[in-house]
């Protein structure tokens, strides 16, 4: 590929693009094929073909201690970074999608934007070469240097497509966090989505997480231990937007002192991510009745229902839709890049301006 072709794909009315998506959970990969016309509130897309790919279970460790400061040295994560780009750049040749760019988010591994820093591993160039196509990636770091929180990733894409009054989006990957857009964008993480359930459940159950909610659903709410929870989240549930959080502070510290092997504890777990969702829409947005719901989380029925006891309209979008939002807003996010768009939203980050995110990694 050469400049003048690149220069073509700037121009293009339509572009195919691919999004590849990998969140804080590290279970694998979601990507989605989509094409683009338009640009901002005037773009429309159309999901080609929608993936989700998991990591066999050793590399998967592997990753998460990655992201344990404890156990993980400079040369880890400098091992990992191209690593991580060529197990990514394999499981994307197998599925033989053709794209004119990727938008590629690459893995979190340390966020730390009061401290004015994130960490995305997955050498870009890596995958450019071996794909052939430029990638677009690296869309907190721009961000976070304009003194905002580099998340949520995802509130652009709910800019441009979810403005709807009294309604916000919510995502559960590993982390859950909301989108509110109308008159004003808001967007944060709640705190914990699936990430404190999952480690429970894997570590005491043998399992990578509880399908449809179906093991918590055994067990009764143990008020003693949801007050214990909700004191050590004090902090962050009394922290006002913009904010964002990760596996820095849910993590198996977090659980520490929890009963073992108990389903009264998962289902307190359950309880708790559902009442972190709502304490903090209670208190920041607390105008909101509706709630597209959206991520690995959604199709846990019993986080739903605890939602829906608090008193909102939860809708799950279909099945594919649902888990592809994260992966098509990587696409989208690519694809304005390439069309000069600022896809920060200052109200949402906390930074000083909007900005063009993103850098380029071209092939040749």
């Amino acid at each position: 590929m050469h400049w003048d072709t690149f220069l073509e794909l700037i121009n293009k009315k339509q572009r195919t693009v691919m999004g590849v998506m990998s969140g804080t959970s590290a279970d694998g990969l979601d990507v989605a094929l989509v094409t683009f016309t338009g640009s901002g509130r005037q773009t429309s897309f159309k999901l080609v073909d929608f993936r989700s790919l998991d990591y066999p279970e050793d590399f998967k460790n592997r990753i998460l201690r990655t992201y344990d400061p404890n156990v993980s040295s400079v040369k880890d994560v400098t091992s990992m970074n191209f690593e991580i780009a060529r197990v990514h750049a394999i499981m994307l040749k197998n599925l033989n999608m053709k794209a004119d760019v990727v938008g590629y988010h690459g893995q979190t591994v340390y966020h730390m934007p009061h401290q004015g820093a994130t960490l995305q591993i997955g050498e870009a160039d890596v995958l450019a070469v071996e794909l052939g196509v430029p990638v677009i990636h690296s869309f907190r770091t721009k961000d976070v240097a304009l003194g905002g929180e580099g998340a949520p990733i995802t509130s652009y894409f709910d800019w441009a497509f979810f403005r709807k009054p009294h309604t916000i989006v919510l995502n559960i990957g590993g982390i859950a966090n909301v989108t509110y857009a109308n008159d004003i964008v808001l967007a944060f993480d709640t705190g914990p989505g699936n990430c404190l359930i999952d480690l429970y459940v894997k570590e005491n159950f043998g399992l990578e997480y509880d399908k449809d909610g179906a093991l918590a659903s055994r067990g009764k709410i143990n008020q003693q231990i949801l007050t214990e929870l909700i004191q050590r989240d004090e902090d962050y549930l009394n922290r006002i937007p913009p904010k964002t959080t990760g596996r820095e502070w849910y993590n198996r510290e977090f659980l520490l002192g929890l009963p073992a092997k108990d389903y009264d504890t998962l289902r307190t777990l359950t309880y708790f991510t559902a009442f972190c969702i709502h304490e903090n829409i209670r208190r920041y947005l607390p105008k909101v009745e509706k709630i597209y719901t959206f991520g690995g989380g959604a199709f846990n029925n019993t986080l739903i229902h605890d939602l829906r006891s608090f008193g909102y309209k939860v809708l799950v979008p279909e099945r594919t839709f649902a888990k592809a939002r994260e992966a098509i807003s990587m696409a989208f996010l690519a694809n304005e890049f390439l069309n000069g768009m600022p896809t920060n939203i200052p109200s949402v980050t906390g930074a000083k301006r909007p900005a063009l995110l993103g850098k380029i990694s071209v092939p040749w």
